[in-house]
């Protein structure tokens, strides 16, 4: 067993952190937080020039063919900087690309994948609706084959990007009288097609990754080409998606908390209080290094779970363990890291009212911490 980076990772880590620098200031990011626009267009294209957009794409489809610890590596170095960014661009090589390469048919990925590597294709997951949100599938959003392909109607909520995005991955029902696992197909879908509405809804935290939408389907017309997997076979995707995602978050979050804890360690070095720097009292020092702690028994787990997804070996319960710890600990480390600053902590001049504000997301979206721990224990026999 060895905990060594590779060559190829070192520069990998090396690239991002000068990206990072460049192009992802203080001051970018806190007018990304402040205006909450999509910065999608001018940044995919950039992170496409370094490889990032095609490090998991095969190469007979332009990709570089990466491994999961490579793409863990690049998502971890980037969540750093932004869990903003860093979802960002999980929205390109995340959500459907994964999907389309294990499910898609040879005329999607060779119309999809290409795109995803040039930095043009980033997806948006229309899952979630109003009364189908942990249970995911209790989805009522319809799709009904007619002579052309299927028509689409329904209502989704809580799409990240969905107005943004070149691509919609919509879940339907296909058939309501099949059990409710087994009725449901996935849908490519372009954002722009008629009988398509969003109403955007203001968000706390992740304002740099794209709105968050209520999207309606009426009437929505796609080919049957848009079929993505089988019919009434959609349900393992968007499982194989979601294990995908949640090893991704785990990334992002160990990122953002290891970054979290070196600043706050810098802050406690260098501030004064009562003749000594903050950091001299045990209070203080002992937190830092729990959360320290626990920043690194999250890493140990992430590449765990992304070492087995590169083995071939099924890990529905590491990824949901990975997923857990890391997300709930990012919660801590920004509540903790939030008293060693102080009052300074509870203005908008420190960024880690911002990492505080984001990481609520990660122990809701995309299944909670309940949802994991429900996976966990029924992978146990429970």
């Amino acid at each position: 067993m060895s905990f060594a980076w590779t060559e190829e990772q070192e520069m990998l880590r090396r690239v991002v952190r000068e990206f990072a620098a460049r192009e992802l200031t203080p001051e970018y990011l806190r007018e990304l937080d402040a205006t909450g626009r999509a910065p999608h267009d001018e940044l995919l294209p950039k992170m496409a020039g370094l490889g990032f957009t095609s490090l998991p794409v095969p190469p007979e489809y332009g990709g570089a063919g990466g491994s999961a610890v490579d793409v863990t590596v690049l998502l971890e170095e980037l969540g750093k900087t932004s869990l903003s960014i860093a979802s960002l661009l999980n929205f390109a090589i995340g959500f459907g690309t994964h999907t389309l390469i294990k499910f898609g048919t040879e005329e999607q990925k060779r119309h999809y994948l290409p795109r995803v590597c040039s930095g043009d294709m980033f997806f948006a997951f229309s899952l979630t609706e109003p009364n189908a949100g942990s249970d995911a599938a209790s989805i009522q959003t319809r799709a009904v084959a007619d002579e052309d392909g299927f028509v689409i109607d329904g209502a989704k909520i809580f799409t990240t990007g969905a107005a943004e995005c070149r691509c919609l991955l919509v879940a339907t029902r296909t058939d309501p009288k099949l059990p409710k696992h087994k009725g449901i197909s996935l849908f490519l879908v372009d954002p722009r097609t008629p009988g398509i509405t969003y109403s955007k809804i203001e968000k706390l935290g992740m304002r740099g990754a794209g709105g968050l939408y209520e999207v309606h389907y009426d009437g929505v017309r796609v080919p049957r080409s848009a079929l993505l997997g089988s019919l009434n076979g959609g349900w393992a995707a968007i499982k194989a998606t979601l294990e995908r995602v949640r090893l991704a978050q785990a990334a992002y979050c160990v990122g953002c908390a290891q970054q979290v804890v070196d600043d706050a360690v810098r802050y406690a070095q260098q501030r004064q209080q009562f003749g000594q720097p903050i950091g001299k009292f045990q209070a203080i020092s002992h937190m830092l290094a729990d959360l320290q702690v626990q920043t690194d028994a999250a890493r140990l787990l992430l590449y765990r779970a992304a070492w087995l997804v590169d083995q071939g070996v099924p890990c529905v319960k590491e990824a949901s363990m990975a997923n857990l710890y890391a997300t709930e600990n990012l919660v801590r480390v920004t509540s903790d890291a939030m008293r060693v600053y102080g009052g300074y902590g509870f203005t908008l001049e420190f960024d880690i009212q911002r990492h505080f504000r984001d990481a609520r997301l990660f122990v809701i979206g995309d299944g909670s911490s309940q949802i994991q721990r429900n996976l966990i224990a029924r992978m146990m026999g429970l």
